[in-house]
Parts: structure tokens; C-alpha cells; sequence
């Protein structure tokens, strides 16, 4: 675990980075994912689950498209519900919101970077 300083704003921004989203989804899923068969039981999300309806279409599994778009769900909610004031947060390190937050420190440390070489 670490505390760390984000807001609204750098989950917002992290979301709309498809990339960054999507492989921290696959990771997160292939994770939970321990009999490697591409989809998640119950069973395997029981920790995610906690009451939140991640299985759309009610087939008694989750795969990848439910997990990300729940997850990108949950993670625009907690981003409107900080709004765009600066929070300090404890985060388990292979959290969404760490990954949010580190993310964002890598874009700023390469914008950084590229203004330093100029």
C-alpha cells in the first residue's frame, strides 16, 4: 500500500487513455482469472463482486468486455464523487486508482522530460 495525492481528474484522464485502461483491465482480469479459461466465475470475482452486477448478460460468467466497462463504471463514479479537489488516498498497489496515479506520473515525468531536452 501507498498514499498518494490524485482526483477526479486523473481517473477521468487515465479512463480516456485506452491503452493504459485496457492493459490494466487485462491484467487485473488475467489475475482473477486462475483457471486461465477467459472468463470469471463468481467464484474467481467473489472479492470484485461485492454485490455489484458485473455479469451483463446474466450468463453466470463475466468475461473481459463486462469486467471493463463495470470497472470504467466504478471508476467515473468514484471520479465524480471526488470531483477535481486534490485528495490524499491510501492505495493497495495493484489497485486501479494506483494505476490511475501512476499513469498520470509518467505522463507528467515524460512531459517533463521532453521540456528538459528542449
Amino acid at each position: 500500500m501507498s498514499v498518494e495525492i490524485l482526483d477526479g481528474a486523473t481517473i477521468v484522464n487515465f479512463l480516456e487513455d485506452e491503452e493504459a485502461f485496457n492493459v490494466s483491465v487485462r491484467d487485473r482480469f488475467a489475475h482473477l482469472d486462475s483457471n486461465h479459461d477467459g472468463q470469471l466465475s463468481y467464484e474467481e470475482m467473489l472479492k470484485e463482486l461485492q454485490g455489484l452486477r458485473f455479469d451483463h448478460d446474466l450468463n453466470g460468467t463475466v468475461d473481459l468486455e463486462e469486467f471493463k466497462a463495470e470497472t470504467r463504471q466504478m471508476m467515473l463514479a468514484m471520479a465524480n464523487g471526488m470531483g477535481f479537489l486534490p485528495v490524499q488516498m491510501v492505495l493497495e498497489e495493484d489497485s486501479f486508482l494506483k494505476k490511475a496515479v501512476e499513469w498520470e506520473s509518467a505522463k507528467l515525468l515524460a512531459s517533463h522530460s521532453s521540456c528538459m531536452a528542449t
